[in-house]
């Protein structure tokens, strides 16, 4: 699959799980994403400084009835830890967490970042999946939306370079 391929794959996912508002913030492995969130006429897409930024912005969304996800790297998460517990949490805000996996399994570089990634999601009690098969994409997004929804909190969902079309 090439990227451009998951790219596709990723906002069809995004759209049938009834993700409409997604900040961002530029990252080489997210860039046919974030190219194509930018042509989109669906979903709302706002182009993020700083990662925390997006969590402040994607709980306003979601006060005015978006349905919300950032989307980041990893060392952006850690970034954000603040917002997270700050906004998201204490205000019992739903998103979806979309963060590139550097540092995964197979992964050149980032081992550190990679290492600190899952252990810094349970500390923040937040649920993760790790999604690196293409064809789970809709599944995992739809069920990662519902289930922020349901227990308003923030969902991760952990994109390997397999489903982003990078290995």
């Amino acid at each position: 699959m090439t990227e451009g391929e998951a790219a596709t794959q990723l906002l069809a996912g995004m759209k049938q799980a009834g993700i409409n508002f997604v900040t961002t913030l530029p990252d080489i492995n997210l860039l046919a994403l974030i190219t194509l969130l930018e042509q989109d006429q669906e979903i709302t897409h706002v182009p993020l400084c700083r990662e925390e930024e997006g969590i402040g912005i994607c709980a306003g969304a979601f006060l005015v009835g978006k349905r919300v996800a950032i989307i980041m790297q990893n060392g952006g998460l850690l970034n954000s830890c603040n917002g997270i517990a700050t906004t998201a949490l204490q205000f019992e805000i739903p998103m979806v967490l979309m963060i590139y996996y550097a540092g995964d399994a197979g992964d050149r570089g980032f081992a550190t970042v990679g290492a600190l990634t899952e252990p810094v999601l349970r500390g923040l009690g937040l649920r993760t999946y790790i999604l690196r098969e293409p064809e789970k994409i809709v599944w995992t997004l739809k069920g990662a939306l519902t289930l922020a929804e349901d227990s308003r909190r923030p969902v991760a969902v952990l994109l390997t370079k397999d489903v982003l079309g990078r290995r």
